[in-house]
C-alpha cells in the first residue's frame, strides 16, 4: 500500500475506517439481538465478556472472508494465528475483538463528568 498513489491510498484508508465503525456498531446491535439480558446502559462484566467473545468470533469470520475475497494479504512480518488450518492476522483479530468493548467502556466513562477533569 505504501507504493500506491496518494488518492487511492486515502480512499482505501477511509474505507477501512468507515468499515471498522460499521463493524463496531454491527457487533453492538448483534449483541442486543442475541442476548436480551445484555444492557449497554449499565454495562456489567458479563456484558463485556459476551461482547468480547462474539467480537472474537466475528473477527475470525471477517478475516477469513477478507482473505477469501483477496482484499488483502499479510506481509512476512505479520504475526498470524492458524485456526482450522487457515491463517489469520493477529493484529486484526485483536483490533476487532477488543475495539467494541473498548469503545463501550470509553463511552460509558465519557458520560461521567469526572472523566473530563482528568489531568494527563
Amino acid at each position: 500500500m505504501w507504493d500506491w498513489p496518494f488518492w487511492k491510498a486515502t480512499v482505501w484508508m477511509w474505507g477501512a475506517i468507515i468499515g471498522d465503525v460499521f463493524i463496531v456498531l454491527g457487533l453492538w446491535k448483534l449483541m442486543e439481538l442475541l442476548f436480551s439480558s445484555v444492557s449497554f446502559e449499565k454495562t456489567q462484566l458479563k456484558d463485556y465478556t459476551y461482547l468480547i467473545l462474539v467480537s472474537f468470533m466475528a473477527s475470525i469470520a471477517l478475516e477469513w472472508g477478507a482473505k477469501f475475497l483477496n482484499l488483502w494479504t499479510y506481509s512476512d512480518l505479520m504475526p498470524v494465528l492458524i485456526i482450522f488450518d487457515y491463517e489469520v492476522g493477529l493484529s486484526p483479530i485483536i483490533q476487532i475483538t477488543f475495539l467494541p468493548a473498548l469503545s463501550l467502556f470509553l463511552s460509558e466513562k465519557s458520560k461521567n463528568k469526572e472523566f473530563y477533569n482528568v489531568k494527563f
